[in-house]
């Protein structure tokens, strides 16, 4: 059985489509929770991710409460005054949640580049690039952490790396499923 995006019900493609909306749609936000809790730059990853030593009180309410969203007012932009380091406790929940919501992003993106008319060799390449960008998302940020706050451009880096893989996917399946003619040839190497 020969499945593919350009041979899909009409129900199968309008499904791609709201997946990748709703996929961009958690990639902007993504980047807008970023550039509020920390900004969009080398110099405040490095200043959020990057250790420092917590005040008594500071682990006095950390052991009494635990990890705890902060609100955020977004009339402010982030500046390096209201840009604290967050703790190893927090470096890993964002991590936890992180990771197990990129497996589940990459395996979606896969299944859909695997269904497309792409030869194998760009799909191998462009799923390789994409699950080193988001191992190195949340790498990085343990790197800045706990190696330097030199190595913030890893992050950084790599958070404009998911956007171009999902870009890329988003484009050879939205090419698939609406101008490929559905006839066995591939168009693409």
């Amino acid at each position: 059985m020969n499945i593919s995006l350009d041979k899909l019900p009409l129900s199968g493609k309008v499904l791609i489509n709201l997946f990748l909306i709703l996929l961009w749609s958690g990639y902007m936000v993504a980047a807008l929770n970023a550039r509020l809790s920390v900004g969009l730059n080398v110099v405040s990853i490095a200043e959020h991710y990057g250790a420092t030593i917590l005040s008594q009180e500071e682990t006095r309410e950390l052991e009494k409460y635990g990890f705890v969203e902060e609100e955020v007012d977004i009339s402010s932009e982030p500046s390096s005054e209201h840009n604290e380091s967050i703790t190893s406790q927090e470096m890993v929940q964002l991590g936890h949640v992180h990771m197990l919501g990129f497996s589940l992003i990459f395996i979606s993106l896969g299944i859909i580049l695997m269904l497309s008319n792409i030869g194998q060799g760009w799909k191998v390449i462009i799923l390789s690039l994409l699950f080193l960008f988001f191992l190195f998302d949340i790498a990085g940020l343990f790197l800045v952490r706990f190696v330097s706050v030199n190595l913030a451009a890893v992050p950084f880096i790599s958070g404009i790396g998911i956007g171009a893989g999902i870009a890329v996917i988003s484009l050879v399946a939205l090419y698939d499923i609406w101008v490929r003619d559905p006839s066995p040839k591939s168009l693409l190497p």
